[in-house]
């Protein structure tokens, strides 16, 4: 028998597709029989599903030129080419830079030489906070220096008005896909806790803590901010005249500390 060709050599026929798709089938483990069945399933489309969807908070730790401005950096320089939005916020306190953030290298004569800058909104106190926060959507927020964000008197808690602040807005955005990046000092000059940072690290869901070089020894083991100047004040503004970066064995703590 032969079979009739179409009158269009070469060409496949088209296909007609159906008015209705049919229901997705899966393939379903039934405790009670012991058997497996298919059944009708439904499932979000492939836009709308992120198993990874949910609010992140990152903390940088270290002391004073460990590099952690630089990590942040680089950490909103690799969200901005992804096309995310980025929200960068710093205390008003650091009077060191303003209106943005900056990384820093120590030059051997002891002076500092900025290497890279992101603009950055001042933040003076709660209500600016959330009022940056208000202003309009982003996907990513950065936080540097927020060691200088202070806690309250008398203490109420180890988070202050700013890590509580991250704290809510974790849990309002917590379906959301939003990074908090936060980087600042752990510790002071005396090795004591300092500001917010100890209380975010115990809410953070990952932390980085990074070392600089020890500017006695030369070693890689510089973990605290060596204070050289007399003032027992915990937030002292300084760049490199007044700290050091120290190692364990090199560091010298306060009389009053000791």
């Amino acid at each position: 028998m032969q079979h009739r060709r179409s009158s269009r050599a070469g060409v496949p026929r088209k296909r007609s597709m159906p008015a209705a798709m049919p229901a997705r089938r899966c393939l379903v483990f039934h405790r009670l029989s012991g058997r497996y069945a298919f059944e009708s399933c439904f499932s979000a489309p492939e836009s709308q599903r992120n198993p990874f969807m949910t609010a992140r908070l990152e903390v940088i730790v270290g002391p004073m030129f460990s590099g952690k401005t630089e990590r942040l950096i680089a950490r909103l320089h690799r969200a901005q080419y992804a096309k995310k939005r980025v929200r960068i916020i710093k205390p008003a306190h650091d009077t060191r830079t303003q209106g943005y953030i900056a990384s820093r290298a120590v030059l051997p004569d002891g002076t500092t030489q900025v290497t890279d800058q992101l603009s950055a909104v001042m933040v003076h106190n709660e209500e600016d906070f959330w009022h940056v926060v208000h202003l309009n959507k982003f996907d990513v927020l950065a936080v540097d220096e927020a060691q200088f964000f202070p806690l309250d008197e008398p203490m109420r808690d180890s988070l202050g008005w700013f890590g509580r602040a991250i704290r809510r807005l974790l849990r309002e955005r917590r379906d959301s896909s939003l990074r908090i990046i936060v980087a600042g000092l752990d510790m002071d000059f005396a090795e004591e806790p300092f500001g917010p940072i100890p209380g975010l690290l115990a809410i953070a869901d990952s932390v980085e803590k990074l070392t600089g070089v020890c500017m006695i020894c030369g070693s890689d083991a510089g973990y605290i901010s060596h204070r050289l100047i007399s003032d027992e004040k915990q937030l002292v503004v300084g760049d490199a005249g007044e700290y050091q970066v120290r190692c364990r064995s090199c560091y010298q703590p306060p009389r009053k500390h000791a």
